[in-house]
């Protein structure tokens, strides 16, 4: 039985340069909506979450400008870090996004800006959990294309035993 093609491609100048107009453009966003909410209307929960939101962004940022500068060469596994912040930003904001929705459903709450309006503060959490899924993705495909081309990956693991069930 043949073995199957594991190869993991390398990530395009494009593909990267995307993800780094992508991440700044969630960065301003979260920081405006931080501002605006915050000091505008008065709802400190939307700001925090627009914050929390634009800082996940800047990680995912981060992340890409270093492996776009490969500074990951030298050590690929502090990548996995990484994608395990965004998983416990994925999780922290899933749960804050039911939580809201249940409080704002709960209270029979309009969809306002103004004061503690959870039901925008729900969507924002939703933005964050966005930023944090990028994160992991980021991080994990930065991973494999560095784990492939070093031998990182067990290749063991990969055989065609492990596809057949044996």
């Amino acid at each position: 039985m043949d073995e199957p093609d594991v190869s993991v491609r390398s990530i395009s100048s494009c593909g990267v340069k995307t993800r780094m107009v992508m991440s700044a453009i969630g960065i301003f966003v979260g920081l405006s909506v931080f501002i605006v909410f915050t000091l505008q209307y008065k709802n400190l929960n939307v700001g925090l979450w627009g914050l929390l939101s634009g800082l996940a962004a800047g990680i995912a940022f981060g992340v890409t400008v270093a492996y776009h500068k490969r500074a990951w060469d030298s050590n690929p596994r502090r990548l996995k870090g990484f994608m395990l912040l965004g998983c416990i930003i994925q999780l922290g904001a899933i749960c804050a996004f039911v939580a809201y929705l249940v409080l704002a459903i709960s209270q029979n709450q309009a969809l306002t800006a103004y004061g503690k309006g959870y039901y925008l503060t729900s969507v924002w959490c939703a933005m964050t959990w966005k930023w944090g899924f990028g994160l992991l993705m980021y991080s994990r495909s930065f991973f494999y294309s560095f784990a492939s081309a070093e031998g990182i990956l067990n290749k063991d693991r990969l055989s065609s035993k492990a596809y057949s069930g044996n």
